[in-house]
């Protein structure tokens, strides 16, 4: 009985895949959460066809309530990639969320993995487009995403090499940066200015001392009491992966 009813539940789970995947098929935008509206979808689906038939790639944004039983989030957005994602001639990569769990997961071919690594380039997305997701602001986040798979694209193509956002140059900051010492050297100076004075200091330690003003004739330490504070760790945010030799990409909570 138990060997028919796993049975029956592998039939209605790969039935439900075969569903999901028919309905996502040549679809760039599938949204079963329903988190956008006609206009936002419609807009999202163009910029995608735009940066796919720049980049010779495909992308995928697949939302829905919860995911199937017993799946994890990464091994879902792989399958999805493989099945309706992974004919870009340059590279598939595909964004899946989950409402129920509060999980995303970007999952890439190993083309544009190579182009948008696990470690540096899937936290670089991520970190444009998830205080969007766990704001709701959701279709600012999935746009935030393309644009950043343009922008890692376009420098791969013209760097060959990934694109890494720690070593990008910002002008701005730098000038801020450089205003800030300037500021910070000046008030410093003109303390020291400020403070220095024509009063010598004595030879002796003794010679700051008042004669006879204090009278110490007994000396005791008493223990009073000791305060303990304690503070609980913050817990970062979870991540994710499920990346193997035909897959990349990288995950979490929003």
């Amino acid at each position: 009985m138990k060997k028919i009813l796993a049975i029956m539940q592998g039939i209605c789970l790969m039935l439900l895949l075969i569903g999901q995947s028919i309905a996502l098929a040549a679809v760039p935008v599938v949204d079963q959460a329903k988190l956008l509206s006609t206009s936002q979808r419609e807009a999202l689906t163009a910029k995608i066809q735009q940066v796919e038939a720049a980049h010779k790639v495909k992308i995928g944004i697949c939302t829905m309530q919860d995911l199937p039983g017993g799946m994890s989030a990464g091994k879902y957005a792989n399958n999805i990639l493989d099945k309706n994602y992974a004919n870009g001639e340059k590279g598939s990569i595909v964004l899946v969320l989950a409402m129920g769990s509060r999980d995303w997961y970007i999952s890439t071919d190993n083309n544009m993995r190579a182009k948008i690594t696990d470690d540096v380039g899937i936290k670089g997305l991520k970190n444009l487009f998830l205080d969007d997701l766990s704001n709701g602001d959701y279709s600012d986040g999935f746009n935030h995403f393309v644009d950043g798979v343009d922008k890692y694209l376009s420098y791969y193509e013209t760097e060959g090499v990934p694109y890494d956002p720690t070593e990008e140059f910002d002008m701005f900051a730098a000038i801020i940066a450089v205003m800030v010492a300037a500021a910070g050297g000046f008030g410093f100076a003109y303390y020291l200015i400020c403070g220095m004075s024509n009063v010598a200091p004595a030879v002796e330690a003794a010679a700051y001392l008042k004669q006879d003003s204090v009278d110490i004739f007994q000396r005791q330490d008493r223990y009073l009491y000791t305060t303990v504070t304690r503070r609980k760790k913050s817990k970062s945010s979870s991540s994710s992966s499920s990346s193997d030799s035909s897959h990349g990409g990288g995950g979490g909570k929003f």
